[in-house]
């Protein structure tokens, strides 16, 4: 009787799983046996809709299980959509703006960014015109309606027509903010709907200009695509020329993006994952007419996917580089979490010295090395690569009683060897010099010797301190002190002075905080700030220095901290030697 109970309580069992997994399939399928498709919605730029929809053909295709529904509007158009949790995914041919962000928190989502192609934005004449270049200046004129015929640019006696994005464009926006500097547009430009149409306007139409994608015109007839420079001195580049868009030398290069609602999962992860890889995504949008991502986008965005394992890079060296590292290295993480760079002191020779052992990856220094150290180097079998990353003036300070206001590089000479022990000596009070500088494995050390002593001795008297900082300190509890420091050490600092200095008695005297005079190497004790590589950087390392190059990111720090950013052609220099 159990038995046959139990054999019956069985059967109902399965009875009651056959119906759940028929009423499964009947919900997914609509009884048709084909189970239903994930659906993806993703909305905005016009500027990405033939990539994005070319991307969500080929994705469906290799995805049975899944579909994008991509549609046009304009960035701000997707990205409003998205605040508003009517789509998954937002296009943007420009980043968010911090108001939309704003917004966007307000109302619970959080959106992340990846950058999934790079476009050149061209710059499109009739073909008729002979003008082939235009600066950005002279772009700006056109756009603003303060030049009005070609004639004004070296072209021909012809009235100027503009051609243009609708103001939800991501391109209008770009272009405002980029060329126009955010002034207003012509009241006269014609505001179209799609690239195509501006295409389209300029071919039939020997007066006009327009801007669009370069993806839309790579094989367009009537047109001329025009090279673009960012000043009457700089080379003229095309949106043709992939390295000059890659490296930034095209002025109108730009990234297109993404947007989620916080890190994806599921099917938009797989999603953005497959536009990020390099053989699928980044392939097509290379086909279709725009700049695949190189391989350190490609590893950011992976990075929040969470598809990247945490790295390491150890740094080392001058201690006046030692706070604005300190702080690079923080702002870096900030925006490449998965790489963790670890700044430590002791000395631009110490951080030499670790490289050459291979004990670190970077070693930061306040001096050049020098031709023993690269001997050195290369007999331990590396290629050291020299980086400017920022440049200091050498503050020299004073207590703060003390009436000396300026002194010559002889007058500093005689102090720091020694022949000048009293400050009436140099115009100032009574007053026994007391000497403050850095240890001998410092690069301020060296750099101040070679430069200022002309590589004579210091003085006997000197007092080596181990630190900016502790010089700086020295100097306010001293009334006769005299000191030497990084400039970012000082700017804000209470209880001293900072001494303008003279090249000679008959040269006019600059200060340290003297930008210009600094630059301009007017400022008689103005140096580079370095880091030293192993050899040509890659991975993380390159990561490292790439940011630190960039002017809207390392280099702007270092002008916050108190240093000065490289000078625009220097830094190009620099960069270079990523590439």
């Amino acid at each position: 009787m159990e038995k046959k109970t139990m054999m019956i309580a069985v059967g109902v069992v399965a009875v009651i799983l056959i119906a759940a997994v028929a009423g499964v399939l009947l919900m997914n399928d609509g009884g048709s046996g084909a189970p239903q498709k994930t659906t993806i919605k993703q909305k905005g730029s016009d500027t990405m809709l033939e990539l994005a929809s070319a991307w969500a053909e080929e994705f469906g295709d290799e995805e049975d299980n899944y579909t994008v529904e991509v549609s046009g509007g304009g960035s701000g158009t997707g990205i409003t959509a998205l605040i508003a949790k009517q789509v998954d995914v937002a296009q943007a041919s420009r980043a968010m703006k911090s108001s939309e962000v704003d917004q966007a928190l307000a109302a619970g989502v959080n959106p992340v960014e990846f950058k999934v192609a790079i476009d050149g934005i061209a710059i499109i004449t009739h073909q008729s015109n002979t003008v082939a270049q235009l600066t950005t200046e002279q772009l700006r004129g056109l756009f603003n309606g303060t030049i009005t015929n070609w004639n004004q640019v070296g072209g021909p006696d012809r009235n100027v027509a503009l051609y243009g994005r609708q103001s939800t464009s991501g391109t209008y926006a770009y272009f405002q903010e980029h060329v126009l500097k955010n002034g207003a547009y012509a009241p006269g430009m014609n505001q179209m709907t799609g690239n195509a149409a501006i295409v389209q306007a300029v071919q039939l139409n020997d007066g006009a200009i327009g801007y669009v994608g370069i993806g839309y015109v790579t094989g367009a007839t009537g047109i001329d695509i025009l090279n673009v420079q960012k000043d009457s001195s700089s080379p003229a580049y095309s949106p043709l020329n992939e390295s000059a868009v890659l490296q930034n030398k095209y002025d109108l290069a730009r990234y297109l993006y993404l947007y989620t609602d916080g890190n994806p999962q599921g099917a938009i992860k797989m999603w953005i994952e497959w536009v990020l890889t390099e053989d699928k995504g980044q392939a097509v949008a290379a086909d279709i007419g725009f700049y695949a991502l190189p391989w350190y986008d490609i590893e950011e965005g992976m990075a929040k996917l969470g598809e990247v394992d945490t790295q390491d890079v150890a740094q080392k060296g001058s201690d006046t580089m030692l706070e604005l590292c300190s702080i690079w290295a923080e702002e870096f993480h900030d925006s490449r979490s998965w790489i963790n760079v670890e700044i430590s002191g002791g000395g631009s020779g110490t951080g030499i010295t670790a490289l050459i052992a291979k004990q670190v990856d970077v070693a930061q220094a306040s001096r050049a090395m020098k031709s023993s150290e690269l001997a050195q180097a290369q007999a331990a079998g590396l290629n050291p690569v020299e980086f400017k990353v920022a440049v200091d003036g050498i503050a020299i300070i004073t207590h703060q009683s003390n009436t000396v206001g300026n002194l010559t590089i002889a007058q500093l000479r005689g102090i720091y060897n020694g022949t000048i022990t009293n400050w009436d000596q140099v115009g100032g009070p009574d007053r026994a010099i007391a000497l403050y500088g850095r240890q001998s494995t410092s690069g301020t050390y060296a750099y101040f010797q070679e430069h200022v002593l002309l590589n004579g001795a210091y003085s006997a008297g000197m007092n080596q301190m181990t630190g900016n900082a502790a010089i700086v300190q020295a100097v306010q509890l001293n009334e006769g002190g005299i000191g030497y420091v990084g400039i970012g050490y000082v700017e804000s600092a209470t209880g001293i002075d900072i001494l303008d200095i003279r090249k000679d008695a008959a040269s006019p005297a600059y200060s340290p905080l003297d930008k210009e005079a600094v630059l301009s190497g007017q400022y008689n004790i103005a140096r580079y700030l370095y880091l030293y590589t192993a050899d040509v950087p890659e991975g993380a390392v390159w990561q490292w220095l790439n940011w630190i190059l960039d002017a809207n990111k390392g280099q702007k720090v270092a002008e916050e901290i108190g240093f000065y950013a490289l000078p625009s052609d220097v830094l190009e220099q620099q960069r270079a030697k990523l590439f």
